[in-house]
């Protein structure tokens, strides 16, 4: 699978562009700030439809325009698939495959994927749980797009109990409504949680694997879920649950939040037993991230069939000659690779890679491979 030809219409600093890539290795150089990374936020948006980064979708739109739309024509095992996705400023950003809208991400072709690294993911290691929470959720959206509903249908039950804690608070009385709520709490929250350790028990053994092949032989990387439910037995997962949320009800009723769950959970990253967050180096956090995006990208081929698109984002200038050589030597799918000096992409990689000189939202003269 890969993409062929994309179209951009005022998006982000792009006004227009229209350009076809190999399926191989592409690389946008050029100065800071002339578009690579919005290139790369196209492609990964397109193939993904969710923003690589955190940020309001309008932000996407070029400044004091109405609209901007990102359309891609991919090929992939089952045919050539055209996707079009436009974001409008008043309304909800319209999706399209072929002619027809498209409202469920279960609706579009499964062949399309993409992994996207940047060095600012440096921040899923160091950062808030909350970054750890929305990674593997997002990996597990892409192996199964129904998921997202599972996600969408605790936070709902969730916004519900915390609203009426608050409640309970002035009408102590409504404690006995409590129970409903608890209980599709319970069983949301038990389909996220599984869902979660299912993925994060293929992920980690991958990500291990690689963190073993770019690191000395004397460290190791262990990946463990973090939460306060026990889900060590997963047939008992909903019966601790239960009896949690129970013990926990006085103190939830005080704060008007709800304390434990899926929502809370976390994950660790521990190199020779020590957690990575505090005492692990900025390279070695990096090098954590860059593992489970390969491992990410390695489970989804060998479910789909087909390498998703591998997006990096000035991730060259972070790594010696020999992690790039490794990364990309024996790439045979497609890539797309930012930097501002091309003095960092290792020779043997240029001479069969396709390169784009990015200025001022424009692509310039195509040098290299055709």
């Amino acid at each position: 699978m890969y993409l062929y030809n994309l179209r951009l219409y005022d998006f982000r600093n792009f006004s227009e562009l229209n350009t076809k890539f190999n399926n191989g290795i592409n690389i946008f150089y050029g100065d800071n700030a002339q578009g690579k990374t919005n290139l790369l936020e196209a492609i990964y948006f397109i193939s993904e439809l969710r923003a690589a980064r955190a940020f309001k979708e309008s932000e996407l739109i070029k400044y004091e325009r109405p609209l901007a739309f990102i359309k891609g024509e991919f090929k992939t095992n089952t045919g050539p698939i055209t996707r079009q996705v436009t974001f409008y400023r008043d309304r909800k950003k319209e999706v399209k495959e072929g002619e027809n809208k498209k409202n469920k991400r279960s609706d579009l072709c499964p062949d399309i994927s993409a992994v996207y690294f940047s060095p600012d993911d440096v921040d899923l290691i160091k950062g808030e749980p909350g970054l750890r929470r929305r990674f593997i959720d997002n990996i597990v959206c892409q192996f199964r797009p129904t998921f997202y509903k599972y996600l969408q249908d605790y936070q709902r039950v969730l916004a519900e109990r915390n609203m009426l804690l608050k409640s309970i608070k002035v009408k102590p009385e409504l404690i006995k409504t409590l129970d409903p709520w608890d209980n599709q709490l319970i069983e949301f929250g038990f389909r996220v949680i599984s869902e979660r350790i299912s993925m994060l028990s293929k992920i980690s053994q991958k990500a291990k694997d690689y963190f073993k092949s770019f690191s000395p032989p004397e460290s190791h990387l262990d990946i463990k879920y973090k939460s306060e439910i026990d889900f060590t037995n997963l047939s008992l997962i909903k019966k601790d649950y239960s009896k949690k949320l129970i013990e926990n009800r006085k103190k939830d009723i005080g704060r008007s939040f709800t304390s434990l769950g899926p929502h809370r959970d976390d994950i660790e990253f521990l190199i020779n037993g020590r957690d990575a967050k505090y005492f692990a180096s900025q390279g070695q956090q990096r090098l954590i991230t860059l593992c489970l995006k390969f491992a990410q990208r390695s489970l989804l081929s060998t479910e789909k069939g087909e390498f998703p698109i591998l997006l990096l984002d000035d991730v060259m200038s972070e790594l010696d000659e020999g992690h790039r050589k490794l990364i990309l030597d024996d790439e045979k799918s497609q890539v797309f690779i930012t930097t501002t000096d091309l003095k960092f992409i290792p020779d043997n990689i240029l001479k069969k890679a396709s390169l784009y000189l990015i200025n001022n939202g424009r692509i310039g003269e195509q040098d290299g491979k055709n």
